[in-house]
């Protein structure tokens, strides 16, 4: 990955806690310049300079000689793995390795992320963080999709949400960054007030909270808090934070944290508010957009679905905060480019396909549903809910895959598939006369296309490991 800035090593060590390994700080490594960098000795290139990042169920530095023998700058590695230079050493030509940089942290992903501080307050763009249960993805595309059509913007691609995804897309910047966007993910409680401290946030918007990764929470209140994180920081920055007024945990959040809010939602004289209005077959909403009581446009949402009404409505209030043209906003939401397997609806045959398969927690589950029933009612076909494990649940895991099988109960959802272990339990919420349990896909695959009907409406969705986009394959 190329650097948006050549970064001196004289920096890199004012920056970091990280030395010179082996030979003195010279006059060549003086002239030493970090251009590119690489996690990943999969999509390495010659002359990056490699990262070895520890996981849980991985150790990058045992591809330390993959990144040389590919060209590779140099590396650095952790103090606890310094038994292991003499058997890099022995590998490789010596002519090579004293030509190459090599450094010495206590943790490499410390290393990274300390870069990266230092890194982007060199520029020092406007930077808006998007976190929540659902639709922080599709925020923030709506948000680039509408900055950057007068702004030179960078942002967080794909799911790089983490640690490691948001550091290497600050290291993108340049000085003609004007905004930087990161959509920020969060697993565990810090990590959200660190992501913010790293990327100097500005202006931070939590979508909706919901009962995610509530592996690593006690309970719900403990993952509003997680989320709220940003706002110390923003209260630093003397910067703004946007909150969902129609979401079950904003008060909660409000009353905890002491920096400026600002509240987006529907049809409630906010300081940004929507109203919808039509919805055409494959359950995209047309709206109007106001701050306050005043409208200052009409906007078509490019993605289905009811909830991205809000997820749309939090970007146009960003941009409108920021003095955007009404007109560039809609604009900009109507030609937004959005994240594959996230909400795609179209037809495939005599059949109408809701492929949301790219994640899934509990409350995005429920969005999708609601958005399967809207469609299924417009189009007056049957609603088929095909759905997997929803994971990182902890103890609650059953109780809530539970509570979605009452809940397409109660949404009066036709018939139900489901596939894995741990789903099995919304049989049980469901009626189990219209449902159907698979323990794996394979079996799944081999007889889906009995259980479908001409112009059905279907929706596919389940945690990423699961994979459920193969299923599309299977359908005529």
């Amino acid at each position: 990955m190329k650097l948006g800035s050549k970064i001196k090593l004289k920096e890199i060590l004012d920056w970091t806690s990280s030395t010179v390994y082996g030979q003195k700080y010279n006059k060549d490594f003086q002239n030493f310049n970090l251009t590119s960098i690489s996690t990943d000795t999969r999509t390495i290139e010659e002359e990056d300079f490699f990262i070895p990042v520890v996981g849980e169920n991985y150790n990058g530095h045992d591809f330390i000689l993959d990144a040389l023998k590919q060209g590779a700058s140099g590396f650095i590695f952790e103090s606890r793995f310094n038994d292991m230079i003499a058997g890099w050493r022995d590998k490789i030509e010596s002519d090579i390795w004293d030509n190459m940089v090599v450094l010495e942290t206590e943790n490499n992903l410390s290393f990274l992320q300390d870069i990266s501080h230092h890194y982007i307050r060199k520029f020092n763009p406007i930077v808006i963080g998007i976190t929540g249960s659902v639709g922080k993805t599709t925020t923030k595309d709506f948000v680039v999709s509408i900055l950057s059509r007068v702004f030179n913007t960078k942002f967080t691609p794909k799911n790089f949400n983490t640690e490691i995804g948001i550091s290497k897309s600050v290291l993108e910047i340049d000085g003609n960054t004007q905004f930087f966007i990161a959509e920020l993910g969060m697993r565990a409680n810090g990590q959200i007030g660190k992501l913010a401290k790293v990327v100097n946030l500005d202006i931070g918007a939590i979508t909706a909270v919901g009962p995610s990764h509530l592996e690593f929470f006690k309970n719900m209140e403990g993952v509003a808090l997680a989320k709220s994180e940003m706002a110390e920081f923003i209260t630093v920055k003397r910067g703004v934070l946007f909150l969902n007024n129609d979401d079950d945990w904003t008060d909660f959040i409000e009353k905890r944290i002491k920096c400026k809010v600002l509240k987006f939602g529907r049809n409630n004289s906010l300081d940004f508010n929507f109203l919808e209005k039509d919805m055409d077959e494959y359950g995209k909403f047309s709206f109007g957009f106001y701050k306050n009581k005043k409208k200052l446009a009409e906007i078509n949402l490019p993605v289905s679905g009811y909830h991205n009404l809000y997820n749309a409505c939090c970007a146009a209030a960003i941009c409108s905060f920021l003095k955007l043209e009404p007109e560039m906003i809609r604009e900009g939401i109507e030609s937004a480019v959005l994240e594959n397997k996230r909400m795609e609806v179209g037809r495939k045959g005599d059949k109408i396909i809701i492929n949301d398969c790219y994640n899934a927690n509990p409350l995005s589950m429920k969005k999708a549903i609601d958005t399967l029933k809207l469609i299924a009612s417009k189009n007056k076909g049957r609603s088929v809910a095909i759905l997997a494990d929803m994971l990182e649940l902890g103890d609650e895991s059953q109780r809530l895959h539970f509570e979605i099988g009452q809940y397409l109960k109660e949404k009066n959802i036709d018939m139900v598939v489901v596939v894995g272990k741990l789903s099995k339990k919304i049989c049980s919420g469901f009626l189990p006369k219209k449902s159907y349990y698979f323990d794996d896909k394979g079996n799944l695959s081999s007889k889906l296309q009995s259980f479908l009907k001409a112009g059905d409406v279907i929706l596919i969705k389940g945690s990423r490991a699961n994979r459920l986009e193969s299923l599309l394959d299977f359908i005529n």
